[in-house]
Parts: structure tokens; C-alpha cells; sequence
């Protein structure tokens, strides 16, 4: 009699442990079957260059395939929101799409799953910001200082070529960071692309062979970037700028026959506003 008891505790233990890790994997279940839908999405690239197809990637979870997916965006002043594209969820629950481009700006969206016709899920907003260009001109009229003619015009130097400008400044400054061009506030540019021009006019005295004038781009959060013109040339100039206020230097190199060189410069920013500020 004692051993069968003995028997009977042992089986009633187990049968109690069996029951709470049956009971245990039942409430687990039912939290995982209870938790919300939810669409995570982003885009391919947040910056895009205006008017050009845009990439998104989405993953749904808790959603059934089929479902409606729309991409919403925030339009006006009011920032009313409105659909742009409608896609069904796809069977692997993630995919890839392409939204309708968007004119220069920042716009933000946001994605939306419906099942029949009941929201099921909202997604978090992200940005997108359309790149386009604004010329130097624009950029120059725009600073909250500048030491340069926001004035476009034409010059022949010395070497008999007429040159095209959107603004030019007489450097008279021998040594870094010499005079400043150009002092402009936060920018909505990333970037830009400039021709710079740097001699006198063939109506005054020149050329000087061996002088130079230089141009740098000085950003707080980023190093600068400088480049070198030789008197009576034309050079390219390509740079970053980082959305922080920007200034633009410039100084010049004498072959000691000379006490300044004129700089002539012309080109565009790449920016996701029509004048460059942020």
C-alpha cells in the first residue's frame, strides 16, 4: 500500500507539471496570436534627384496577403493627407514597389494596411527629400553676406575667350582664408558643381603667368575644399556641403607683379528648395 502511494504522489507531480507547461504554451500562443499587424517600410533612397521614380521596400507582418497597402503623402499647407499608390500585400509578405516621383521638396509619407475595409495597420512617417538645381546666381542673391557682383555678365581675358558668369569678385587677399565670397545659412543644397574663371579683363593689365587664385568651400561639421585657378584658366569645381551654414574664401598667389586677380564663377546647387536655404 505504501509503494502504490508512493506511485500515486509521483504521477499526480508530473500531471501537475505537465498541466502549467501545457497552460504556459497556451497563454504563449495566445499573446503571439494576439499581437497587433503591423507594415514596416522604407525607402530605397531617401534622397532622389527630382522627378525621378521612387523606390520602397515593405514587410508586413500579421497581415493576410492580399491586403491593401497605400502609401500616403502630406499635401499643402494644410498637410493633408492623401493616397499616391495602392499595392496588395504580396504572399512572402514583403516586397519591392515604385512610387510616382515627386517635383523638388521634402515630403513625408506614410503607409496604411487595410484588410476588406477595415485599417489594420499604420506605419511610422519617413521623409523624402527631391533634389533639383538652383544656380549660383540664386544662391548668391539668397546669402546673408557677400563680398561678390550677383550679376551676370561676360569678360574676355587676356587669352582673347569670352567667358559666361553668373557672379564675380576681385580678390584682393594674399593669405588664407582670405576675403570672404560668399556667407550663407543652413542649406537644403548637398551639393554643387561650379566653373570658375580667374584672370583680368583684356582691358586691363595682364596676364600674369604664375598667379592663382583659390576658392574654399568652409563648412563647421566638415573639412574644407579648396581649389586652385591659375591666372587666364577655367577649372571645374565639385563639392559637398553638409546642411550646416556654409561660407565660400577665396585669397590669391602673386607672381610679384600683381596685387589681385578677378574671379568669375558660374554653375549649380544641388537643393530640395527653389532657393537653397533649409
Amino acid at each position: 500500500m505504501m509503494r502504490t502511494t508512493g506511485v500515486l504522489r509521483v504521477n499526480a507531480a508530473l500531471f501537475a507539471t505537465l498541466a502549467l507547461v501545457v497552460s504556459s504554451t497556451a497563454i504563449m500562443s495566445t499573446a503571439q496570436a494576439a499581437s497587433p499587424p503591423t507594415v514596416k517600410w522604407a525607402f530605397a533612397l531617401s534622397n532622389v534627384d527630382a522627378n525621378a521614380p521612387i523606390a520602397a521596400t515593405y514587410q508586413t507582418t500579421g497581415i493576410r496577403p492580399g491586403s491593401l497597402l497605400t502609401f500616403e503623402r502630406q499635401f499643402g499647407t494644410a498637410k493633408v493627407w492623401k493616397a499616391v499608390a495602392n499595392f496588395h500585400v504580396a504572399s512572402g509578405a514583403s516586397a519591392t514597389v515604385n512610387l510616382p516621383a515627386d517635383p523638388m521638396g521634402a515630403y513625408r509619407y506614410r503607409v496604411l494596411a487595410a484588410t476588406g475595409r477595415k485599417v489594420v495597420a499604420h506605419s511610422a512617417v519617413r521623409t523624402l527629400f527631391a533634389y533639383g538645381s538652383v544656380s549660383l546666381l540664386t544662391i548668391c542673391q539668397k546669402a546673408t553676406n557677400t563680398d561678390a557682383g550677383c550679376s551676370p555678365g561676360s569678360v574676355q581675358l587676356h587669352n582673347s575667350v569670352l567667358y559666361n558668369y553668373e557672379i564675380w569678385t576681385e580678390v584682393d587677399q594674399n593669405t588664407s582664408p582670405g576675403q570672404t565670397m560668399i556667407t550663407f545659412p543652413a542649406t537644403s543644397c548637398r551639393s554643387a558643381s561650379l566653373n570658375i574663371v580667374v584672370g583680368r579683363s583684356a582691358t586691363d593689365y595682364g596676364p600674369f603667368p604664375g598667379s592663382s587664385a583659390t576658392i574654399q568651400i568652409a563648412q563647421s561639421a566638415s573639412d574644407p575644399q579648396l581649389i586652385t585657378v591659375s591666372d587666364t584658366t577655367q577649372q571645374d569645381f565639385n563639392f559637398n556641403l553638409d546642411g550646416g551654414p556654409f561660407d565660400v574664401d577665396t585669397w590669391f598667389t602673386t607672381n610679384g607683379s600683381n596685387n589681385y586677380e578677378d574671379a568669375y564663377l558660374s554653375g549649380t546647387f544641388s537643393c530640395y528648395t527653389s532657393n537653397g536655404l533649409a
